[in-house]
Parts: structure tokens; C-alpha cells; sequence
């Protein structure tokens, strides 16, 4: 089964409209319980969502019959030669981890936070990552996204550090590695090593695999803090 067969099983929701409706659901449900969901709750409103929406895969890519090409920390990669691009499933109930976190929430990222994440990466950064569904196997959940390969080589520290401070974007330190706030739109990233960041032959660079979060109230001021702190 190619990419393009898979998105032909149900009618296709686009990444943007998942991510939307999912921030939707849970924001109302804090605002009931005067606070934020937690990662139990956010998985439950999840599970709820791909039922009603019946985003579950019932047939696999013919991809991910083979080994994968690459795995990292939170996916299994596989590359798709008809549409030039790469296949990325998470690891069996596992969706990343967040940027920050407040000391009563768990740093695991939801899979509700996990699509927000590559919605951001699409807003901020021009990629074309799309949300093609989800596997399930024994109970646990797999989220399998699609990105268009890029050509290039993995950007130098130097550059990286330049291509945000130059564009805004403020430094600071989470949990032992470089991390950086956007102040205007209130937006933090971090997992800003090489291996995520390309190159491109035409000198511009190109993040792929970044993790991208919005905070808000106390935990913006927290992260501000942090930043200032860093350039002192």
C-alpha cells in the first residue's frame, strides 16, 4: 500500500484540523476543572477523537512491512520512494516529550500534544508533515505522520545558534541541553542538535524533527526567567 492509498482509506482530516479540534476538546475540559488535563485525561479525549473520526489504520503502509531505515528516541523511520518522503511511527504508546512542564504534570507528551507539535512545525517552519493515522496493536497506539525528505547536511552548532538568536528567539537550558523561547508567539523548542536541523543547498536551513510546544501563564514566566538567567 503506497501513501497515497493509505490517505484514500477514510476521508482525509488534515494535521491542522486534528490538531484544532483536540485543543478544543481538552481546553474545555480544563476550564471545567479549573485547571489543566493530565496526560491520562488528554489520552482518553484522544482515544475518543480517532473512534469518532475513525482514524484508525486498518491496513499498514507496505513500508513498514520492512525494518525501518533510521529509529530515534521517539520514532521508528521509514523512507517512501513513490512520494519522496518519510514515514515516522512513534513508539508503541510513547509521543515524544515536552519542551517544559510544571512539577505535577508528567513530561511524557500526550498524543493530543504530540499533533500540536508537528502542527507548529508546519506553521513556523513552512514543513508539509501530515497526520496519516493510527495503528493499534495489543492495545497500545501508534501515530504515523508523513514528511518530504530534504536534501542537504546537518547544520553546524554555529549555525543553529544563529539561525534562532537571529530571528528572535531567546536561549536557555531544560534539563542539561540548549533549548529556545519565542516571546512573541510564546512558543519553546528544544531537541535542537544537529541530526534535526539540515543544511539545504541553497544555505537555508531546514528543521525536521523538532519538538515544538505553546506555554502559557506560569510556566511562560518560568521559561522567560530561564532565558534571562542564561544571558546573564
Amino acid at each position: 500500500m503506497s501513501t497515497h492509498e493509505l490517505g484514500n482509506q477514510t476521508p482525509r482530516i488534515t494535521l491542522e484540523a486534528s490538531a484544532d479540534e483536540l485543543r478544543c476538546r481538552f481546553e474545555a475540559i480544563a476550564r471545567l476543572q479549573g485547571g489543566s488535563t493530565y496526560y491520562q485525561e488528554e489520552l482518553g479525549i484522544f482515544r475518543n477523537y480517532i473512534r469518532e473520526k475513525d482514524l484508525y489504520l486498518h491496513t499498514s503502509p507496505r513500508e513498514l512491512s520492512h525494518p525501518p531505515d533510521d529509529e530515534g528516541n521517539e520514532h521508528q523511520v521509514w523512507f517512501a520512494p513513490d512520494s519522496h518522503s518519510y514515514l515516522k511511527a512513534t513508539w508503541p504508546d510513547f509521543f515524544g516529550m515536552r519542551v517544559v512542564h510544571r512539577h505535577d504534570e508528567d513530561p511524557k507528551a500526550s498524543p493530543i500534544a504530540y499533533l500540536e507539535r508537528w502542527s507548529l512545525h508546519n506553521e513556523i517552519f513552512g514543513d508539509r508533515v501530515e497526520f496519516l493515522g493510527v495503528l493499534e496493536t495489543d492495545g497500545q497506539l501508534r501515530l504515523l505522520i508523513s514528511q518530504p525528505a530534504i536534501s542537504g547536511t546537518p547544520a553546524t552548532l554555529e549555525q543553529i545558534h544563529d539561525f534562532f538568536s537571529l530571528n528572535g528567539w531567546l536561549r536557555f537550558t531544560q534539563n542539561g541541553e540548549i533549548a529556545f523561547f519565542d516571546p512573541t508567539r510564546n512558543i519553546v523548542i528544544s531537541d535542537t542538535h544537529r541530526g534535526n536541523i539540515i543544511r539545504m543547498d541553497d544555505g537555508l536551513l531546514a528543521p525536521i524533527d523538532l519538538r515544538v510546544e505553546a506555554i502559557s501563564g506560569s510556566l511562560r514566566d518560568s521559561v522567560l526567567k530561564l532565558c534571562e538567567n542564561y544571558s546573564h
